[in-house]
């Protein structure tokens, strides 16, 4: 192709720059959904987590099955970053 094919008026060349720019504009916010779906879900399971451990401290567990249970899921209050344990 020459020179004068690739300018910016030419039809090819715009229809280029545009599904380029369209592909560009549907990366980013798909991924823009895809983080904001992923804080809601880590939001959902820190309730959960939270309220485990919680319950975990006031009531320890007397088994070493529920020890390692209430280890976990300290662990995974720390790693989610959920709210600190009052």
């Amino acid at each position: 192709m020459t020179a004068a094919q690739w300018h910016l008026g030419s039809r090819t060349t715009r229809l280029m720059i545009a599904s380029f720019l369209f592909a560009l504009v549907a990366t980013i916010s798909s991924m823009v959904y895809a983080n904001a779906v992923a804080r809601e879900s880590v939001q959902n399971l820190c309730a959960l987590v939270v309220t485990l451990d919680d319950t975990y401290r006031a009531t320890p567990p007397q088994t070493p099955t529920g020890r390692q249970i209430a280890d976990q899921v300290s662990k995974l209050r720390t790693s989610l970053d959920c709210p600190a344990p009052a």
